[in-house]
């Protein structure tokens, strides 16, 4: 695969990434316990996985990103996307699948840099960077997904929120940009097909329009009950997890009607994702799921802390923290990674 640069990107290294099992049936293996987040589009499974390296004399951040088919189980990867700065540190990649012949749309933007908004790939196999935007206080993706054959993304800044398209699918990088509403941030903002969802940072509501290159339509505003923590679209529905206090919830808002449902309720901050009718929602070590806008039910335990979690509807994939004791040479110690595996169907 050939790498288009981006950013001042540090030379690519070896990917740390293992399959277990057979090719149709296979487990993701990454090491460590990175900041993870996957989705499920057009028969595949896309992740992506931030986390800290170091050389002898200095730390820099990595981001790896990969794709596997998938149906009812894991199909054997592709090579990931590699991204390396040392630019500062990474808030952590947000990753879309868009299909098998869109590929994926994912950022890596950083707690103060922009960070590159690049989709993969072409059919000749090269990803390409739709936007890298270095100047100082430039507007930081927070959310970005495939519209049609219009990559969009939505950025954040001290200034105020941005669209911006582009259509690579196409062959045309000419991008376009235009302003909205509110200062979102990272993890805040969510592209699907005709939908474009964000809030601004601390806001209790959800802005909801239809994004093109010159507006966002349609524009409506939707109450939460809470701070918005993280918002995921869909062409149907928003998914926000909001937090009042110390307790949590997740809330599925219809894009016709702007209908609110609270689908679960607990504490902590869960990690979620949906797909076709359904969501799933990951809270420590338990995984449930949620189909039409009903009450959450247990779909599953992992064997670790939840990091992320994917659905196409109706199977599930849990990627889950786990350690374990390895010894050699009489020496012990712990070994982290994070394991994909298919969890269950949605309930």
């Amino acid at each position: 695969m050939r790498r288009h640069t981006a950013l001042g990107l540090m030379a690519a290294g070896a990917a740390t990434l293992a399959l277990a099992g057979s090719a149709q049936a296979a487990n993701i293996v990454l090491d460590g316990w990175g900041t993870i987040t996957a989705d499920i589009g057009g028969g595949a499974l896309v992740w992506s996985d931030t986390q800290a390296a170091k050389t002898a004399t200095f730390t820099y951040w990595r981001t790896d990103t990969g794709r596997a088919p998938f149906g009812s189980a894991i199909g054997k990867a592709s090579e990931p996307v590699l991204i390396r700065t040392s630019a500062g540190i990474s808030t952590g990649a947000r990753v879309r699948a868009t299909g098998v012949g869109r590929g994926y749309v994912t950022i890596a933007p950083g707690a103060a840099y922009a960070g590159p908004v690049i989709w993969c790939c072409d059919t000749t196999s090269t990803e390409v960077v739709v936007s890298s935007d270095g100047r100082d206080g430039a507007p930081i993706p927070a959310g970005a997904g495939l519209d049609g054959d219009r990559v969009r993304w939505i950025s954040g800044s001290a200034s105020g929120a941005v669209l911006g398209s582009a259509s690579p699918v196409e062959g045309d990088l000419r991008g376009m940009s235009i302003s909205i509403p509110g200062n979102t941030g990272p993890g805040l903002a969510s592209i699907a097909t005709g939908v474009a969802a964000w809030a601004a940072k601390g806001a209790s509501s959800i802005s909801i329009g239809v994004p093109s290159d010159g507006a966002v339509s349609g524009l409506r505003t939707v109450a939460q009950g809470g701070t918005v923590k993280s918002v995921f679209a869909t062409p149907a529905f928003v998914v926000t997890v909001v937090k009042s206090g110390s307790r949590a919830k997740v809330v599925r808002t219809d894009v016709a009607s702007g209908t609110t449902r609270t689908v679960w309720t607990g504490s902590g901050t869960p990690v979620v994702a949906a797909g076709g009718n359904a969501i799933v929602i990951g809270s420590g070590a338990k995984v449930l799921s949620s189909r039409g806008g009903a009450k959450a039910r247990g779909a599953g335990t992992a064997k670790g802390t939840v990091a992320a979690v994917a659905t196409n509807g109706t199977r599930i994939v849990v990627f889950e923290r786990i350690s374990r004791k390895v010894t050699v040479r009489k020496h012990t110690t712990t070994v982290k990674s994070t394991v994909g595996r298919v969890i269950g169907s949605v309930r």
